[in-house]
C-alpha cells in the first residue's frame, strides 16, 4: 500500500474522477457513477474529516459548491491498483516521450550538420574547437568561462605580436633585448600547455581576410549561439540563395554532352558560334563552376557516356547465393582468346571461342567448349559437358548473343531447354554487370593462360614485340605452311583442361571461409571444396543417365517423311521404317560430326517432344550431292564462297581501276632503236705463226658437270635431307614450294618424310 503510494503522484480524488476511472477502466466491483461513489462513500464512512482521510476541494467557478474529495487510502484495492498502473503507465509515457524528443533533437541536428556545405562545416568544427579549447583551460585552472575568454584574448594579441617580430626578423630588422626575449617565450596560444590551437583553425573559425584576430563580441555570440542550438548553430548563414542553372546552360550541353567528349572549352566555343549578335555570352568559370559545383558526377556524365558506362556509377544490388544449392544457375558466356591458336585444318592463325559454364553458388567451372567463333553448336557442347559431368541445372542464365537465342536452344519442340527441362533466363540489355560472375571468370582465368604464349595480342601487350611475332609467324606459314610459335589445337585443348583444373581447385574469395586441416590457417575455399562441403550436407545433383546421354543433346527438328525418306540440311536419308510414315510429320535428330546417318523418332503432339525411335535413316544416294554433307562441312564451303567471291569482287575493282588510269590520257612518244642486248659468243683468238708452224695445236672443251635429275618432288626431298650441302638455290626454291602447298606437305608424310626435319634444313640454308 506504502508503494503504490509513492508511485501515486494525486493523493485526493473526488467522487467524479473515481467514476470517471471506473468506467475508463471498466470495472464492474466499483460505482461508475458520481452519485454511485457519493453513496459507497457515506456507507464505508469515508467522509470523516477527523480520520483527514477526506477533505472538500474548492470549486473552480466562482461562487460553486465545493466538491468533496477522497483519500487515495481509504479506496478499494481494485481502485488503488487502477490508480497506480494509470500513473505508472504516464509516468513512462513521459519518460519515453523526453527520450524520443532528445533522439529526434540529435537525429535533427545530425541531418542539418550532414547538410552542410564543405566550407560551412570546416568554419562549424573549428568555433567549436575554439569555444572546447576556452572552457577546458578555464576548467583546468579552477576559473570561470569569462576568465578563460579574457586569457584568450591576451594570449591571441601576444601571438600575433610574436609573429610581426618573427617576420621583422626574417626580414632582416634589427630587434631589441625585449623583442627577442618575447620571441623565446613559448607561445600560449599554441603550446601544450595553453589553449593548443593551431593558426589554420584560428584562421578558419575567425572566417573572415580582413580581420585577422577574434574579437571579444564574437566568442561570446558564438557561446551563446552554441548553448542555444547545439554546435550546427557555430556554422556560418548562407550569405545568399542559391540561384538556378541559367537557361543558356541548356544549350551548351548539345555541344559538350556528346560521345566524343569534348573539353568545355572546345564545346563553349562550338556553342557561342550559334549565339545570335547582341547574346551576352557566358564565360568558361561560368561553365566550369556550374559543372563543378552545380551537377553530380551522374548529371556530368549524362551523353558523354553510355548507358553501360553510366551504370557503373550508379547504385547496384548483390545478389547472395546462401540458401541455394549447386545446379541452382548455372550461368554461360563466350569468350574471344587474346592469342592466336594454329587452325587444326589450314595451320592458320585463328582465336578460338571459348564458352565457359560456371555454377553461380559455388563458382566451380563445369563445362567449357572450344570453337572458332561463338555459335549455337559451341554453346550445345558447353552445355553437354556441363550437364552430363556435374548435373543438369534449374536456371540457364545466358545473355541474348545469337548462341543462346535459337531453335535448337528455345524451340517448343525439340529445343534443348525443353527437352532438359532448363528454364533459361537471360540478362537485360546493356546489365553485364548482372553477370559479372562470368564475367570475373573470363578475365581471371584465360586472360592469364593468354599471356603465357608468345602469340598473346591483348591490350597490354607490347606494341614492337606484338609485330615482331605477327611477322614471324606470317613469314614461317608463307614459307613452311604452319609456324612454330602457334600451338596446335590439341596443345591448347590441354591448355585449356589443366587451366580449368587450376581453378578449380584454387581458393575463391567469394566463397566462405574454414579452417585449413593441414595448416591449420583460416582460408577461403576453393569451387571443388565448396561443392563438396555441399554433397555432404545432402546435395545430390540430377545427373543424365549415360544410355540417353548421347541422344539428350541431340538437336531435333520437324520433318515430314515421303516415300520413305527425310530431308535434311540438302541430303534426301531414307529407311524402310519411314514407308508406314508417308505425309506424316516426323522429329529428326541430327549430329553435328555425322552427316551418313539421322535419327528419325515419333511426333509426340501431348508434350510436344520427340516420341518412340522409328529408325536411323542412313544417306540415299538420290539427294542433291553423291557424297554426303556434313554440318561443319557445308559452313566451310558456304565460308569458302564466300571469301572467293569477295576475292572476284576486289580483283575486278582493281582491274577496272586500271583501266580506267590507262584511259585518262595517252600520248604518243617516239620508237627507240633496237637495241639487240643478246650475249655474242667472242671469236676465237688467232693463234701465233710460231706455234702453228712448230706445234700441234690441240683444243680441249671444258667438262660440264651432270645435273642431277629427279623423277619427282619426294624424291628430291628425301635426297636433301641426305644431302643437305649439295642443294643449290633451284633446289631450294622448288622446297620451298612445296612446303607452302598443303597438298605436297600431304604427299610428303604419305613418303615417309620428315616435314619438321626439311623444315628446320630450309630454316638453315635460308
Amino acid at each position: 500500500m506504502n508503494e503504490i503510494a509513492v508511485i501515486n503522484q494525486q493523493e485526493f480524488f473526488t467522487a467524479a474522477e473515481l467514476a470517471q476511472i471506473a468506467q475508463t477502466r471498466g470495472l464492474k466491483t466499483f460505482p461508475g457513477t458520481e452519485r454511485g461513489v457519493q453513496l459507497l462513500a457515506e456507507r464505508e464512512g469515508w467522509n470523516d474529516f477527523a480520520a483527514r482521510v477526506s477533505r472538500p476541494r474548492p470549486s473552480l467557478k466562482a461562487g460553486g459548491r465545493p466538491a468533496m474529495e477522497y483519500h487515495f487510502s481509504i479506496l478499494p484495492a481494485i481502485m488503488q491498483q487502477t490508480i497506480a498502473g494509470r500513473t505508472a503507465k504516464a509516468a513512462l509515457q513521459k519518460s519515453f516521450n523526453i527520450a524520443c524528443s532528445e533522439e529526434r533533437n540529435q537525429l535533427v541536428e545530425a541531418i542539418r550538420t550532414s547538410s552542410l556545405h564543405p566550407r560551412a562545416r570546416r568554419v562549424m568544427e573549428a568555433r567549436a574547437e575554439v569555444l572546447t579549447s576556452i572552457e577546458g583551460y578555464a576548467v583546468s585552472a579552477g576559473r570561470a568561462r569569462s576568465w578563460g575568454i579574457a586569457r584568450f584574448l591576451e594570449a591571441q594579441t601576444a601571438h600575433h605580436a610574436r609573429q610581426e617580430l618573427e617576420r621583422r626578423r626574417d626580414a632582416g630588422q634589427i630587434l631589441t633585448v625585449d623583442q627577442v626575449a618575447m620571441l623565446a617565450i613559448p607561445s600560449l596560444l599554441t603550446s601544450g600547455d595553453g589553449f593548443h590551437l593551431s593558426v589554420e583553425t584560428l584562421k578558419s573559425a575567425n572566417d573572415r581576410k580582413s580581420a585577422p584576430q577574434i574579437k571579444r563580441s564574437t566568442i561570446y555570440d558564438w557561446f551563446k549561439s552554441r548553448d542555444a542550438g547545439g554546435v550546427v548553430a557555430l556554422a556560418p548563414s548562407t550569405t545568399k540563395a542559391q540561384q538556378p542553372v541559367p537557361d543558356w546552360f541548356e544549350g551548351f550541353l548539345k555541344f559538350y554532352s556528346v560521345p566524343s567528349k569534348p573539353e568545355a572549352t572546345a564545346a563553349l566555343r562550338a556553342y557561342v558560334e550559334t549565339l545570335t549578335a547582341g547574346v551576352k555570352k557566358p564565360s568558361l568559370s561560368q561553365v566550369k563552376y556550374i559543372l563543378r559545383e552545380r551537377l553530380n558526377n551522374i548529371e556530368r556524365n549524362v551523353g558523354r557516356e553510355g548507358l553501360l558506362t553510366l551504370r557503373s556509377r550508379l547504385a547496384y544490388i548483390t545478389r547472395t547465393t546462401e540458401d541455394m544449392w549447386p545446379t541452382t544457375i548455372y550461368s554461360a558466356d563466350g569468350k574471344t582468346f587474346d592469342a592466336e591458336i594454329a587452325d587444326p585444318v589450314t595451320k592458320r592463325p585463328i582465336r578460338p571461342e571459348i564458352t565457359t559454364v560456371i555454377d553461380v553458388v559455388t563458382r566451380k567451372i563445369v563445362g567449357i567448349s572450344l570453337a572458332r567463333s561463338e555459335n549455337q553448336r559451341s554453346v550445345a557442347e558447353a552445355l553437354r559437358n556441363s550437364c552430363c559431368q556435374n548435373g543438369i541445372p534449374a536456371i540457364f542464365y545466358v545473355d541474348r548473343g545469337p548462341g543462346y537465342r535459337n531453335e535448337a536452344m528455345d524451340a517448343d519442340v525439340g529445343g534443348l531447354m525443353g527437352r532438359l527441362g532448363i528454364t533459361k533466363m537471360h540478362a537485360a540489355p546493356y546489365g553485364s554487370q548482372a553477370k559479372g560472375r562470368i564475367e570475373i571468370v573470363n578475365k581471371t582465368v584465360w586472360n592469364p593462360l593468354a599471356r603465357t604464349l608468345p602469340t598473346y595480342i591483348g591490350e597490354d601487350m607490347d606494341k614492337e614485340a606484338g609485330q615482331k611475332v605477327h611477322k614471324l609467324t606470317r613469314n614461317e606459314l608463307k614459307e613452311f605452311g604452319e609456324s612454330r610459335l602457334l600451338p596446335g589445337w590439341e596443345e591448347f585443348v590441354t591448355m585449356c583442361d589443366a587451366t580449368v583444373a587450376a581453378y578449380n581447385d584454387r581458393p575463391h574469395r567469394s566463397l566462405p571461409k574454414f579452417r585449413d586441416p593441414d595448416t591449420g590457417k583460416a582460408r577461403h575455399m576453393s569451387p571443388n571444396e565448396c561443392w563438396a562441403a555441399h554433397a555432404a550436407n545432402g546435395f545430390a545433383p540430377v545427373s543424365v543417365d549415360a544410355d540417353e546421354a548421347d541422344d539428350l543433346f541431340r538437336p531435333y527438328e520437324i520433318r515430314t517423311a515421303l516415300r520413305a525418306q527425310v530431308q535434311w540440311n540438302g541430303n534426301q536419308y531414307f529407311h524402310q521404317a519411314l514407308e508406314a510414315y508417308h505425309q506424316e510429320k516426323v522429329m529428326v535428330g541430327y549430329d553435328y560430326h555425322q552427316a551418313d546417318r539421322v535419327w528419325v523418332r515419333e511426333f509426340d503432339l501431348i508434350s510436344g517432344q520427340p516420341g518412340r525411335l522409328i529408325c536411323v535413316a542412313r544417306f540415299g544416294g538420290n539427294a542433291e550431292r553423291y557424297v554426303p554433307l556434313s554440318y561443319d562441312q557445308k559452313a566451310i564451303e558456304t565460308r569458302a564462297r564466300g571469301r572467293l567471291r569477295r576475292v572476284e569482287d576486289k580483283r575486278a575493282a582493281i582491274e577496272a581501276e586500271r583501266d580506267g588510269m590507262l584511259l585518262i590520257e595517252h600520248q604518243a612518244a617516239d620508237v627507240a632503236n633496237f637495241i639487240d642486248l643478246a650475249p655474242v659468243d667472242p671469236a676465237p683468238a688467232p693463234v701465233p705463226a710460231e706455234l702453228r708452224q712448230d706445234a700441234e695445236i690441240v683444243q680441249i672443251a671444258p667438262v660440264k658437270p651432270k645435273r642431277r635429275m629427279f623423277a619427282s618432288d619426294e624424291e628430291l626431298a628425301a635426297w636433301a635431307l641426305n644431302h643437305p650441302g649439295e642443294l643449290n638455290p633451284n633446289q631450294i626454291a622448288v622446297l620451298r614450294r612445296c612446303m607452302k602447298d598443303s597438298t605436297a606437305r600431304k604427299l610428303f608424310e604419305l613418303s615417309g618424310i620428315d616435314l619438321e626435319a626439311l623444315r628446320t634444313l630450309l630454316r638453315a640454308v635460308a
